[in-house]
């Protein structure tokens, strides 16, 4: 082999080089400005070598001409572009996109007028550009110095300005890899830079070598330098993309079809090689034939890029079947009436054994078709044909056996690794399958046992040195790892890791809350921007890496992780799909469990607070009491209740009464001990455990420190509050043994406590137990007195103050206990109205006051009126005008001989709900009266809106006639204020004949009082009131009148 065949062949291996460079920078990121350049800088370079070649190689001095005036496209533009790739390596602010357009103008315009002037002084007829044989091939020679001038400051300038980035880069970064990458790509330079001047300038000026230019051979020292660093470094490198998923019934997986494209690439470019190389072997280097070469080389480019361009598989698989299609003829027609005529002909035999492993059988059709059709041209066109067979022939026939074997030996691989392929997802399958019948089981106390057991079998399945389970905060700012599984000798990563770790992961948490699977086959090709997350890699000592979001209710919650720590090879490629299906298990584990969580937390837990509920509480205050039981130590019960918190909500809201709530309930939490415990039992409502009291000092102290929180105002809104708080303490065994009775005591101290005055604290006590007992018996006995008749009626008269005359009566309630005798009204009174028996008891007082007025009237005394009082339960009854007209109904009483008293309490507040019952009940034709008038607050123009018909004034201001001047004036003024009303006036307590005569002065009404009677039985009425106590009145009428006359002198 010649020199000059040694030196082209050597150009045209540089520009299959660059080309593989410029396609595999674009096949790691194809969306990366940095690698876009990079891929021009290297097609540049591949265009300059390309044309070198040829020119060589040419056989005439107007055909390298030809070819030197096209290499222009090359020389003449490539420093530009390596300035370009050098600001946008750097970051600098001119690579930004609003100066795009400024920097493409400063860059590629001297570019674009070296090309253009170029072309126009090596024009042939201008003879400016000479080619001169020699034995290394075509030397240049020109004969304009300044155009020579010209090209060297711009290269010179270019190349300088291109390594003063690179050292402002040097200088600015803070990576500590940047600067090696900078320190090697600057190195790379400046030694091509050298190297170019010694061999193209000074070389050629200063010395009689005749050799053409090797600034192509010499520009691939930095090349080769930017592709170790990517390989090293990861300069340009993203981590590869393994979301896609894999279709059904597809041979080729996609790291397979990608391989298999590879080959197919690599098929070409050897061919491209063997055919440029045997052409200028023979000396026929023809611009076809180079043509061919070229179009070659950039198929195999294409054909290597097929997956990174296009994402159907079927695209795919028809744009290679496109390119075989086209390139059959090609080559055969290309060869057709050369020496290779009786090789070719397995060439589409190889064509159709790629076509096996694709699923469209169409590719196979039209190719098998296409090389009958050629076979029968080629039979056409050379029916005979005669050919010496020697040394060559033997060895391209031994090349096509090669070829032919590797095929058959890669479509084999490809099917064995497919069926491996097979039986691992059956496996996979196996292992989800007895994984999920595991999880049916899983609960919250053996989920950590569960997902060990799914780490441990995925671990051993994948090969990988270490798998682990990730779970992000609720703001998304948090990793914590809660879960791994080791192979031996595997550093853990649980509590071993940095505090900021989802700060360090930050560009591989970016990725996973895209919900995309992240592959990092090296620590080295994570890009730049993750120079944290790569040196934490590195620290971690992992060699490869897959994370995996976990997704529930269409947010990431974590993440399932696959270390590579050991192995000499990166992390095998997984199915994404089967690691989904992992994701997905993962994540309906811990969405039942955190289902069961809540659920829990709302079955033990108030929502509100978040301390433990009435339900909890109990279960805990239980195990204490039998811990205590054991240790013979005490317990206490604290039991808190708010004062006034009904007004907060009302004024304030209840939002504000729950934030309220809240706070109470992280303020006595954080006062607790270890040991203790506080719970919501109910509204405002706390209840407080202190468990192994050894001194009754301890629960005075802690009881203390409770009641303290209520001395800082509570902020609410950003505003202060201030409230307190009444309490209750019981101490087990002394105020009882078991959890109701210990909770009972404590909440009857602490309504004990609210008595004595809000925001104090008491003890329990046997007084106050024994009262509540007391409580209880007649509260049940009451609950049976109105069906073993125990409840009667008494009657008291009420008497015109002015003709001594019945006018109407008061029943009376009365009960008659079998053992305890009578009990007063104010005992039972109160139990019957906390019980709800007071609805039942006042309706048949009501039923029997009325049917006995009714039989009074029938017996043909005077018809009068019977004032039945009314409890507040009774008047908010909606039914309260249906009762008393059945009443009326059914004893045939007339609705004017009823009157209802009601307190003045009622009276009084403000609803309207008040003025309309009255209203619907003075309809029915009843009186009204206000009881014990005087006693509670009372408002003049509330009373002059009620439809009432009497005042009945309070016994206390009765009592005071004659004892007190006060009591008297507001007697006084009560009387007048009625009469100015319209209203009846009756006195109540009336003893003395003197109170008699000055209610009679001050024009009262009515009486009533034991100075004319007390309280007696039906019976008694009829026997006495009627007949013999009139006898009385009349009597001591003079008495009484001449007391008033003493009144009114």
């Amino acid at each position: 082999m010649t020199l000059q065949n040694i030196i082209s062949m050597t150009f045209y291996l540089t520009f299959v080089v660059y080309v593989i460079f410029g396609t595999y920078s674009l096949t790691v990121s194809i969306k990366s400005r940095l690698n876009r350049v990079f891929a021009c800088l290297c097609f540049c370079f591949a265009l300059w070598g390309f044309t070198f070649a040829a020119i060589n190689s040419s056989l005439t001095s107007e055909e390298a001409l030809l070819w030197r005036r096209m290499s222009v496209l090359g020389w003449g533009v490539v420093y530009s572009i390596m300035l370009h790739f050098s600001i946008v390596l750097m970051e600098s602010s001119w690579s930004q996109k609003q100066k795009k357009t400024l920097l493409t103008s400063l860059l590629y315009l001297p570019a674009v007028i070296n090309v253009i002037v170029f072309f126009i002084y090596s024009m042939p007829e201008n003879g400016h550009v000479q080619m001169i044989y020699s034995p290394a091939g075509w030397i240049t020679t020109t004969d304009v110095i300044w155009y020579d001038r010209m090209f060297l400051g711009y290269y010179l300038s270019f190349s300088l300005a291109s390594m003063i980035v690179i050292v402002q880069w040097y200088r600015q970064t803070d990576s500590a890899i940047n600067r090696k990458k900078a320190l090697a790509i600057l190195s790379s330079f400046l030694v091509a830079l050298v190297l170019g001047t010694l061999t193209d300038i000074i070389t050629v000026s200063y010395s009689n070598v005749q050799l053409p230019s090797l600034a192509p051979l010499i520009i691939m020292i930095p090349v080769v330098t930017i592709y170790c660093i990517i390989r090293k470094y990861g300069l340009m490198l993203s981590p590869q993309n393994i979301n896609e998923s894999q279709p059904e019934g597809i041979i080729l997986s996609t790291l397979s079809r990608t391989r298999l494209l590879k080959y197919v690439s690599i098929v070409m470019i050897v061919g491209s090689i063997l055919n440029f190389y045997d052409r200028i072997r023979a000396g026929e280097n023809s611009i076809t034939g180079l043509l061919l070469s070229f179009t070659l080389v950039l198929m195999g480019a294409v054909v290597v890029g097929i997956p990174y361009l296009f994402k159907s598989i079927k695209v795919q698989e028809t744009v290679l079947g496109l390119f075989l299609g086209i390139l059959m003829p090609v080559v055969m027609l290309a060869y057709f009436n050369t020496d290779f005529i009786n090789i070719i002909w397995p060439v589409p035999i190889f064509f159709m054994m790629i076509t096996v492993i694709f699923n469209n059988k169409n590719i196979f059709l039209v190719l098998g078709a296409l090389s009958l059709l050629m076979e029968v041209i080629l039979w056409i066109l050379m029916p005979d044909l005669w050919l010496m067979v020697d040394q060559k022939f033997y060895f391209y026939r031994l090349l096509f056996y090669i070829i032919g074997i590797g095929m058959t030996a890669i479509i084999t691989q490809i099917y064995v690794l497919r069926l491996q392929e097979n039986s691992k997802q059956d496996a996979f399958q196996k292992m989800i399958s007895q994984l999920s019948s595991d999880f049916v089981t899983m609960n919250r106390t053996n989920f950590d046992e569960k997902i060990n057991q799914l780490l441990k079998k995925s671990g051993n399945f994948t090969r990988t040195d270490r798998v682990y389970i990730g779970r992000f905060s609720q703001d998304g700012k948090k990793l914590f790892f809660t879960h791994e599984w080791l192979k031996e000798g595997i550093t853990p990563l649980i509590g071993d890791t940095e505090n900021n770790v989802a700060t360090t992961l930050a560009w591989s948490i970016g990725q996973l809350l895209n919900n995309d699977i992240v592959y990092i086959p090296s620590a080295n090709q994570l890009p730049v921007t993750a120079d944290e997350e790569r040196q934490w890699l590195k620290k971690q000592k992992v060699r490869s890496q897959i994370l995996v979001p976990i997704q529930s209710n269409h947010s990431i919650i974590g993440l399932i992780g696959f270390d590579e720590m050991h192995g000499s090879k990166a992390l095998r490629v997984i199915d994404q799909d089967w690691l989904r299906v992992l994701a997905n298990l993962l994540a309906d584990a811990i969405a039942k469990v955190e289902t069961e969580h809540d659920m829990n937390y709302l079955a033990y837990y108030d929502p509100l607070t978040g301390i433990p509920n009435r339900v909890l509480f109990y279960r805990r205050l239980e195990q204490a009491i039998d811990l205590a039981r054991e240790t013979g130590k005490n317990l206490g019960v604290i039991f808190i209740d708010l004062d006034g918190f009904k007004e907060v909500n009302d004024t304030l809201g209840h939002d504000w009464g729950d934030q309220l709530l809240s706070r109470i309930g992280k303020r006595l939490t954080d006062c607790l001990g270890e040991a203790d415990l506080v719970g919501r039992f109910g509204g405002d409502e706390f209840l407080i455990m202190v468990p192994q009291i050894s001194h009754h000092l301890e629960l005075e102290k802690m009881a203390g420190q409770v009641m303290s929180i209520f001395h800082r105002p509570m902020l609410v809104a950003e505003q202060e509050l201030y409230i307190s708080g009444s309490g209750g303490i019981a101490v087990y065994p002394k105020d009882g043994e078991n959890v109701n009775s210990l909770i009972k005591n404590a909440d009857l101290a602490m309504y004990a406590a609210k008595k004595s005055g809000k925001g104090r604290i008491s003890y329990c006590s046997g007084v106050m137990k024994e009262a509540v007992q007391e409580k209880m018996t007649l509260t049940n006995s009451l609950h049976r007195a109105l069906e073993e008749q125990e409840l009667f009626l008494h009657y008291q008269p009420q008497v015109s103050a002015i003709t001594h005359e019945i006018s109407g009566f008061e029943a009376l309630l009365r009960w008659q206990h079998p053992e305890r005798g009578v009990i007063s009204p104010e005992v039972f009174i109160p139990l019957a109205e906390q019980s709800g028996l007071i609805s039942s008891i006042g309706e048949w007082v009501l039923k029997t006051a009325c049917a006995q007025n009714k039989i009074w009237q029938d017996q043909g005394y005077k018809p009068v009126r019977m004032g039945v009082n009314l409890s507040v339960e009774q008047f908010r009854s909606s039914n309260l005008e249906r009762i008393i007209r059945n009443c009326l109904d059914a004893t045939g009483l007339e609705p004017q001989y009823l009157e209802l008293e009601i307190t003045e309490g009622i009276a009084m507040k403000t609803s309207q709900y008040v003025v309309r019952q009255l209203e619907a009940l003075k309809k029915l034709g009843v009186t009204i009266s206000i009881d014990d008038f005087g006693t509670a607050f009372s408002s003049l123009r509330r009373l002059k809106d009620l439809p009432v018909d009497r005042l009945k004034i309070d016994k206390q201001f009765i009592w005071g006639i004659g004892e007190n001047p006060r009591d008297e004036a507001v007697i006084s003024v009560m009387i007048h204020l009625a009469r100015e009303l319209g209203l009846e006036v009756t006195a109540e307590g009336v003893e003395t004949a003197a109170q008699l005569a000055f209610l009679k002065v001050e024009a009262c009404d009515e009486i009533q009082g034991f100075y004319f009677s007390k309280p007696v039985s039906a019976a008694a009425i009829k026997e006495d009131i009627y007949q013999n106590q009139f006898s009385r009145i009349k009597n001591n009428s003079r008495c009484v009148e001449a007391l008033a006359g003493g009144v009114l002198s």
